[in-house]
């Protein structure tokens, strides 16, 4: 590499890295606060916050790595342009156009890291953010039983609770109406309300106390005590009404997407192609990349409108290419045009635009690219 594609490259990756730290910092605070009933809860600590930060912060780098580098490269160029050293190549004997190789470059590794994560690191990190909410969720829920408070967010039960402490309930009245056939009261000197695993599952323990039921299609009526027992609580509705990221296809591996792309017996062919658009759309989204780095030194090198000007363009590039990448999957989803294609189209149209402007670069120098 020699002098001067060296000192692009860094012209270019200084801002690159400064809008991908602070797009990302403002995506998170939406994501933070979109969720804040969930993670400043009564039973959330700092470092649950820390672990679910951890756990998003590979699918938020997805979304702004291409924006990023498309701005680096825009401010990178656009400095080098705005003090004459664009038109100094050019006047050297030199094509502007050979300043495209550097974002190229720089392009092809961020389009490798985005891949990897899209494919790899960002579904795991889904999971993990998926599973840590669920927990948290489950927690504010034991923490949200107030004394002397009906409890009504776990679906089909009612709990009451005359005192409440760190160690548990105290004189409980739990009223189950999970089968409407025959609903159960219980009461309870002690009682406490614990999660079982990663999932939905809770597990209501109860002690020193009876039950109460009753048949309702007859004259039934049955009374037990007990010393200890122990409910499993189904409480899938709490969970997945306030965990957006419930039933997401975003944290399925890409075998699991294949797997689930090929129509059959339990999967019909417009649900098989909303898998397949979603594992083609994971290919596509980071190589947008591409398109951007032979977009970046055009857009940067005009002299109308200055870098205001190229700053505007790009959002609009950004834009065009999300619109595209929707479209496809659209097309995709409808049978329309192959998933492998539909999703790549919009890469193609934006690769074929960026080749257009380098060409105009070429020949008619820079400046009049807009």
């Amino acid at each position: 590499m020699g002098l001067l594609e060296r000192y692009l490259a860094r012209e270019i990756l200084l801002p690159f890295l400064a809008a991908l730290l602070f797009l990302t910092q403002l995506l998170l605070m939406t994501q933070l606060l979109a969720r804040a009933d969930i993670l400043f809860g009564a039973g959330v600590t700092a470092l649950d916050v820390v672990g679910v930060v951890a756990a998003l912060l590979p699918h938020l780098l997805g979304f702004v790595m291409p924006v990023s580098f498309l701005l680096g490269a825009i401010v990178g160029v656009g400095r080098l342009a705005e003090d004459r050293e664009v038109m100094a190549i050019g006047a050297a004997g030199l094509s502007p156009v050979r300043l495209v190789r550097v974002p190229l470059a720089i392009g092809v590794v961020v389009a490798a890291i985005g891949l990897w994560f899209s494919v790899q690191v960002e579904p795991a990190g889904l999971r993990e953010a998926r599973l840590r909410f669920n927990e948290l969720i489950k927690r504010n829920l034991t923490a949200n039983v107030r004394a002397g408070t009906f409890f009504e967010e776990i679906p089909g039960y009612t709990v009451f609770a005359a005192r409440v402490g760190p160690g548990g309930w105290s004189d409980v009245l739990i009223s189950d109406r999970s089968d409407p056939s025959a609903p159960v009261l219980a009461l309870a000197r002690h009682g406490l309300l614990e999660s079982v695993g990663s999932e939905e599952e809770m597990r209501l323990v109860l002690e020193n106390g009876e039950i109460h039921r009753e048949e309702a299609s007859g004259d039934e009526y049955v009374r037990a005590t007990f010393l200890s027992a122990g409910l499993s609580l189904g409480v899938g509705t709490a969970l997945t009404d306030r965990n957006a990221l419930s039933g997401s296809t975003k944290e399925m591996t890409q075998a699991e997407l294949a797997e689930a792309a090929v129509p059959g017996v339990e999967r019909p062919v417009a649900q098989a192609r909303a898998f397949g658009a979603a594992y083609h759309r994971r290919l596509a989204a980071p190589l947008a990349v591409i398109a951007f780095a032979l977009m970046a030194v055009p857009l940067a090198a005009m002299r109308r409108g200055g870098r205001a000007a190229a700053v505007g363009a790009s959002i609009g590039a950004v834009l065009s290419q999300y619109l595209l990448l929707r479209a496809g999957e659209v097309l995709a989803q409808r049978g329309t045009v192959p998933p492998a294609l539909a999703l790549q189209l919009g890469n193609v149209v934006m690769i074929l635009t960026g080749l257009g402007l380098c060409w105009v670069l070429d020949r008619r120098g820079p400046g009049v690219v807009r």
